[in-house]
């Protein structure tokens, strides 16, 4: 998914959905691609998303039966949302870009052919086999008719977002007037980057980063920067000492010695 993303941007040369739209023709590996990725995030069969979702629901429905109902939705939700980007992406209107553009080379292309098969029969590989927490292997199977209602709700939210996005129609802009408010709140992620952005620039910045930064400059900064010119004058002091000449070092020699002599033999008695 991430790899047919980069392609994408890489023709389009932007990552706004509004710059995109009718790509299969132009992208045809990055679409069939994209297009497996997405029902593998849905979970539909025989993806691979298919059998860990089925996994998670089956344990959530034994375990708690309202974690499972909110799964379920999250479930069908995404397959919503995901096959919203795809119609956006490669259907709803015809592209823009036409010959001026190149999907992309070989060397992009390979890898997303690779994943793509992966992603198509990886979900047989007994994994669990190799998943362990006590040295015996993690027991999982797939219930057909329990996976009826998971499958069934994403089919039917795969077939809302073609519905809505595959074409160019008045319905999505319909469903945004309807929902007001709300609507926008979700559009704008709850505010939240304006949330982050008032708490960084109005309170973190100005009442923690600010004086944070100037004890850092006056007192850590300071302190470093006193003790570097006390060590220079110091050094400066004593830098005389330090002629080279042997026989001055000679004279502090012995001279060092005569005082340390009359320091034991008449002081210190």
């Amino acid at each position: 998914m991430f790899l047919c993303a980069g392609a994408v941007i890489h023709l389009v040369h932007s990552n706004e959905i509004k710059d995109m739209g009718g790509l299969r023709k132009l992208m045809p590996v990055t679409h069939i691609a994209f297009l497996i990725a997405c029902l593998a995030i849905a979970g539909v069969p025989p993806f691979a998303g298919f059998f860990s979702k089925e996994e998670i629901l089956l344990a959530a429905f034994n375990a708690n039966k309202l974690i499972y109902a909110v799964a379920l939705f999250t479930a069908a939700l995404t397959a919503f949302y995901m096959f919203r980007l795809y119609f956006s992406i490669f259907w709803s209107k015809e592209s823009a870009h036409h010959d001026t553009h190149h999907e992309g080379t070989v060397s992009m292309k390979i890898p997303l052919i690779i994943l793509a098969v992966c992603t198509i029969g990886v979900g047989f590989i007994p994994f669990a086999k190799l998943v362990t927490a006590d040295g015996a292997a993690l027991e999982t199977h797939i219930d057909i008719l329990f996976s009826l209602a998971p499958v069934g709700l994403t089919l039917i939210a795969i077939l809302i977002a073609a519905r809505l996005y595959k074409q160019q129609n008045e319905g999505p802009q319909k469903i945004a007037d309807a929902l007001g408010v709300f609507y926008r709140v979700v559009s704008r992620k709850f505010y939240m980057d304006e949330l982050y952005l008032f708490i960084t620039k109005k309170i973190i910045f100005p009442l923690i980063g600010k004086p944070i930064a100037w004890i850092d400059r006056n007192i850590v900064d300071g302190c470093m920067n006193a003790l570097a010119a006390i060590t220079v004058k110091i050094s400066g002091w004593i830098k005389g000492m330090q002629s080279g000449k042997v026989q001055g070092y000679a004279l502090y020699f012995f001279g060092g010695v005569t005082l340390l002599a009359i320091l034991f033999i008449y002081v210190w008695k």
